[in-house]
């Protein structure tokens, strides 16, 4: 008897890789996407009327701040991915942007309410 305790023989020559974390940035990389998709406004120009300057509201409030994924198990907030990667979302937008000549002048939070302004 070994008093309870298992032991666990691992062979260092066999390759053991964590399927977990892969799993998790893949589908982390995919509410990324879908975040940014819902962010590109199709015919952007037709929004701007005499005024240069648009401002896009996306409501974080609740169940609205989830993003979920088909098939994985865990839902990622919109919330977090504008905390911890603006710069990089902004990015993003503005590649899109520049093919209207708009320019994504901020982004910034009130609330729950996550804001970008876009300039013509």
């Amino acid at each position: 008897m070994n008093n309870e305790i298992d032991f666990f023989i691992i062979n260092p020559f066999e390759e053991i890789k964590e399927k977990t974390q892969e799993l998790y940035l893949q589908n982390k990389k995919i509410a990324y996407n879908i975040l940014i998709e819902s962010l590109c406004i199709p015919d952007p120009l037709d929004l701007f009327e005499e005024d240069n300057i648009f401002l896009y509201g996306l409501n974080c409030d609740g169940d609205s701040d989830f993003i979920e994924i088909k098939d994985y198990q865990y839902k990622f907030k919109k919330t977090s991915f504008f905390d911890f990667n603006s710069k990089s979302i902004k990015n993003s937008l503005e590649n899109y942007y520049d093919n209207y000549n708009i320019k994504v002048t901020k982004l910034f939070r009130d609330d729950k309410t996550y804001y970008i302004e876009l300039t013509k």
